[in-house]
């Protein structure tokens, strides 16, 4: 995959909107929308005064927590167009955001026939009309007007917006002059509580009327969309969020105050539609503020969603939409995204009636706050060295509980709705991993996976080594022929079965930066190869100066904390070396067994390789010769590791056994493969070259002992390796290092036992202490009585006194010393049973003589 940075694209156009304009205030105009003037009332009046502030103090949380979020994200990064979309992708991948982005631009584009719908529903109502039409006809006028604003651009839509601003303000004072002549201290208190529905009002429970307040607050993010025409991004996403959320907050709070303590609750909640401009200063205000509201929203939505789409565009999330990538001008003006939300916006209002999915788009929204909120945590919990956002406040249990805070939002609100949302959004995320997009800049996966990682690590390492849990961690070392190398690979990825790493090894011998460059570009094509045969492994070129040191000390240092080299896979086409060629191979794999790994040698001729490609899936046998010691059940283990790769997973494992004719060997044998849980046909057959030639080559892949003698390879019955191997199809010859036990239980190991000798250890070394204490304290005493009797020599009954507390003083001490050497006893048998690493204390003489002999 191609991985890029993006901020050389980011900054192909300057941004010319500030804080004020660019995002304060298209998010305050939104927030400050229909809600406050038709809704507030009847939340007021259906719930009372202090459910309502609760409600309040609930929404509220969520945008702030949000807003943190959005702050701690954008500081982090030079921000360019797109809004959410363009934070969530750059933090979460191009999977996860590009789905948020395309759901998030429909809602966004949706919103537009919303907002205009309920424009020209005001607009029709003033001229005390009833025509579903008439509606339709303002509505679609609203929508290509803004269209031929947004066409223009964003400094137009911006002046437009501060006329709208005005208009709003003359409102909001408007009512707050009138409300205040209005306001009695006796009705704030009856409304204080929950009303009383005995009147025969229906009942509104509280997650109820939250659920007709909380989208008052989810206008917070209109000015994120517009991060691609800001002079400064980080800064004014930050500053103008914070301020529209903090004012927004004050004005609802003060309006919910004084609806409260002006008018009764049935009034309220009854006349919610008109009691804001019954009880302004001048009425008509009223139609002003809802008219400036519905605009405003409808403006920043038309401006914020083709920017949406002109992103999703220049990433090329689907296919096609790089066609709408294009922008006008300067500042890159989306007039091809304008013209796809404009169509989108006009066929919603033609729909008609928008009931069945306004509940969907609004949790599109919500969702999108809550990967907001997660994106954020997500970065914390990578720990990126390159997360250093300036907004210092941010707290990865704030944005979990932002998440936690919008999933519940969804569930009190419409859980139905939201489910239809999810099932939307998972849909587009499975198709977009399907779909493999590459990827076009980097992400945080990559540092989210390798703080896993560590942590893991660590964990792992405090863990105790099992025997019945082996798994393989893998070197390689293949050829230079591509065609024997990639029969190699194929092999290593059947033994490793998909349960530990395979890392495939070219040593090199030389010194000096033409070599280096050389094993470097050897390095590259080796990756390359290798994540095409065998996917998840691993690729390296080694330069070493002498090529036998150079394997010895990547056995020695292949790996990381617990996880370490343990298997060791060589070529058998370096069997048929002769001289010092055939010595240093016979060396390397002495070299690496001395070093603790096992040791596989493979045959990979062409006669063999041709059996397996044309042997049927379900005809393959895997064929093992028994040998009743460690390389036997390794040999079983790794048989039976093949058999979880596509290639055999229809094959039979035979074992032959050499038993010599003994049916006890054979059941024992087939004992221990059941103990094991492990499919298998047992055959005895005789212990000679002769059955083993017959029994083996006749299977499609061979696994057999294999042993070294003074550098020399060695298979059953003391036969040259090479020899041997002529007569077999694909082998494994193994020589085993480890110890696996192929039917161990969980309980079966000596933990059981050494935690209770670490208890009864602990126990004794307590005991030892306590008789230590009291020795002392009787010597002490036996001594201060000796030193009076010799004082006082003619004192009989004291110089009694003082034999007998030496000799209570001496007891004392034979105890602690029996208690002590009980307590040693025990550490000794825990040390001996301890499968970790050793706790003793550093001998520096270790350290001593080591770096004198390097020097």
């Amino acid at each position: 995959m191609t991985t890029t940075n993006s901020t050389s694209a980011d900054s192909g156009a300057a941004g010319t909107l500030g804080t004020f304009g660019g995002v304060f205030t298209p998010s305050i105009l939104t927030i400050l929308g229909l809600v406050l003037f038709l809704r507030v009332p009847y939340v007021v009046g259906s719930v009372g005064l202090w459910q309502t502030l609760l409600i309040l103090g609930l929404a509220t949380t969520v945008s702030v927590l949000t807003s943190i979020s959005l702050a701690v994200v954008a500081t982090n990064m030079r921000v360019g167009g797109g809004g959410e979309y363009y934070l969530i992708s750059r933090t979460l991948g191009i999977e996860f955001g590009g789905a948020v982005g395309v759901v998030l631009y429909l809602a966004i584009s949706v919103s537009i026939a919303f907002y205009a719908i309920g424009f020209a529903e005001a607009i029709v109502a003033a001229l005390d009309r009833d025509s579903t039409l008439l509606i339709q006809l303002v509505a679609a006028g609203l929508v290509l007007l803004l269209a031929a604003i947004g066409f223009i651009g964003a400094d137009l839509a911006t002046r437009l917006q501060y006329l709208v601003m005005v208009l709003l303000v003359v409102a909001l004072a408007s009512f707050f002059l009138g409300v205040v002549g209005d306001f009695d201290a006796g009705q704030f208190a009856d409304n204080f509580g929950r009303p009383n529905t005995d009147d025969g009002r229906e009942a509104v429970g509280f997650w109820e009327a939250f659920a007709i307040f909380f989208p008052a607050v989810t206008g917070f993010s209109q000015g994120v969309a517009m991060s691609g025409d800001l002079r400064t991004p980080s800064k004014s996403i930050t500053e103008g969020t914070f301020g529209a959320v903090g004012l927004s907050t004050l004005i609802y709070l003060a309006v919910i105050l004084l609806l409260a303590g002006a008018a009764p609750s049935r009034t309220l909640a009854e006349e919610t539609t008109t009691i804001i401009g019954d009880l302004s200063l001048v009425a008509g205000t009223m139609l002003v503020g809802v008219l400036a509201a519905t605009l405003s929203s409808a403006l920043a939505s038309t401006l914020g969603g083709p920017r949406v789409l002109q992103r999703l565009g220049e990433d090329r999330v689907l296919p096609r939409l790089e066609l709408f990538a294009a922008g006008a001008g300067p500042t890159k003006n989306p007039r091809r995204a304008l013209g796809v939300s404009v169509l989108v916006a006009l066929a919603t209002v033609a729909a008609g009636d928008l009931n069945a999915i306004s509940p969907i788009i609004s949790m599109f929204f919500l969702a999108s706050y809550g990967i907001i909120n997660y994106a954020t945590f997500y970065e914390f919990r990578a720990g990126s060295t390159s997360f250093r956002p300036r907004f210092r406040w941010g707290d990865h249990r704030a944005s979990l509980a932002g998440t936690i805070a919008c999933a519940g939002a969804i569930i009190a609100i419409n859980p139905v709705a939201g489910s239809l949302a999810g099932l939307v959004f998972v849909g587009l995320y499975g198709y977009l991993r399907q779909r493999d997009v590459d990827d076009r800049w980097i992400d945080s996966a990559g540092s989210y996976h390798y703080t896993r990682a560590r942590h893991h690590l660590r964990e792992l390492a405090t863990e105790p080594s099992a025997h019945r849990d082996w798994r393989p961690c893998a070197l390689a070392f293949v050829p230079r022929d591509p065609e024997n190398r990639r029969r190699m690979l194929h092999m290593a990825s059947w033994l490793e079965g998909g349960a530990g790493f395979l890392t495939a090894v070219r040593i090199l011998e030389g010194t000096g930066p033409i070599q280096r460059r050389e094993a470097a570009l050897v390095e590259r094509d080796l990756q390359a190869e290798v994540a095409d045969i065998v996917p998840g492994s691993y690729g390296r070129a080694l330069l070493v100066s002498d090529a036998a040191v150079g394997v010895q000390a990547l056995v020695q240092s292949h790996g990381l904390g617990s996880v370490r080299t343990n298997l060791t896979v060589f070529g058998a086409q370096g069997l048929r070396r002769v001289g010092e060629d055939g010595d240093f191979y016979g060396r390397m794999l002495q070299s690496c067994a001395r070093f603790g790994a096992n040791v596989a040698v493979l045959n990979v001729r062409d006669d063999a390789w041709d059996r397996f490609v044309d042997t049927p899936s379900a005809e393959r046998t895997i064929a093992l010769w028994w040998s009743d010691d460690q390389v036997g059940q390794l040999n079983t283990l790794l048989a039976w590791l093949c058999t979880r790769h596509a290639a055999w997973s229809d094959a039979t494992i035979v074992v032959y056994v050499p038993s010599g004719g003994s049916e006890e060997e054979t059941e024992r044998v087939t004992g221990l493969l059941q103990a094991a849980r492990i499919t298998a046909e047992v055959v005895p057959v005789d212990g000679t070259p002769a059955s083993f030639s017959d029994a083996l080559s006749g299977s499609t892949l061979a696994l057999a002992p294999l042993r070294i003698r003074r550098g020399a390879a060695i298979g059953p019955f003391n036969t040259p390796l090479g020899m041997l191997l002529e007569s077999l199809p694909l082998a494994v010859m193994l020589l085993a290092t480890d110890e696996v036990d192929l039917d161990a239980e969980p309980d079966e190991s000596n933990l059981a036992e050494m935690a209770q000798l670490s208890d009864q250890a602990a126990s004794a070394s307590r005991r030892a202490a306590e008789l230590d204490a009291e020795a002392a304290r009787l010597l002490v005493a036996a001594e201060a009585l000796r030193l009076d009797a010799k004082g006082n020599p003619s004192d009989a009954e004291l110089a009694a006194a003082a034999k007998d507390a030496q000799d209570a003083a001496a007891q004392a001490y034979r105890a602690y010393v029996d208690a002590r050497v009980r307590c040693t006893a025990l550490e000794d048998r825990v040390a001996a049973l301890d499968p970790g690493p050793a706790r003793t204390n550093i001998d520096p003489n270790v350290w001593r003589s080591s770096s004198e002999r390097g020097k």
